[in-house]
């Protein structure tokens, strides 16, 4: 396409792509979740698909461990994570319904995970296994990690603010004003948290 600032990745996912996430070493490498039961590894530069790897159901979100490790999870309720060197993946644990969302925390380390099961799990990514089970008022329908503070946004339009390293109780509780539901949370760069 002449003049156009249009970029196509080839060989790109057979149905709707639910999570994009870009590798935190060097912003080279793409990770893509999908409908179509499948998380994809790009090489934006090459524009090449490094790696396929699939789930039993549509996959609804992906995040880095680190360059080389990928975690992922969805309506199949299995949280996996695939060695990108050895093309090689592991079922770490499943929730009780689907995972709605997979995110990574290196300020403590951890795997934090939002299900419509009413919960986040917390995976130690080293061993991997579940760290701990945290109850949440309604569905987990997003979440974002500040620092070392997770935002869990639920259904009613319910927004929570845990510390990661004290999950014993909630710092923050609010409803949102938006008037419909909270589908996406992202924490500022800066890693603070306003409500």
């Amino acid at each position: 396409m002449t003049g156009s600032n249009e970029y196509k990745l080839n060989q790109g996912p057979e149905d709707s792509i639910s999570a994009v996430k870009f590798s935190p070493s060097t912003g080279q490498f793409l990770l893509v979740s999908s409908w179509d039961c499948t998380v994809r590894l790009y090489d934006v530069g090459g524009n090449s698909m490094r790696i396929k790897y699939s789930h039993l159901a549509p996959v609804l979100d992906c995040a880095f461990y680190d360059p080389t490790h990928a975690w992922s999870g969805g309506l199949d309720t299995q949280l996996k994570t695939h060695d990108l060197n050895t093309d090689q993946d592991t079922i770490v644990g499943t929730h009780d319904a689907p995972i709605r969302c997979v995110e990574y925390c290196p300020e403590v380390n951890v795997m934090v995970t939002g299900s419509w099961d009413r919960s986040v799990r917390l995976w130690d990514p080293r061993t991997p296994c579940n760290a701990g089970t945290f109850t949440q008022p309604e569905k987990v329908y997003t979440l974002s990690v500040a620092g070392e503070r997770l935002i869990v946004g639920t259904a009613g339009r319910r927004v929570l603010v845990w510390d990661l390293r004290n999950m014993g109780y909630v710092q923050q509780r609010r409803e949102s004003s938006l008037k419909y539901q909270t589908r996406a949370i992202r924490a500022f760069p800066n890693k603070q948290v306003n409500l």
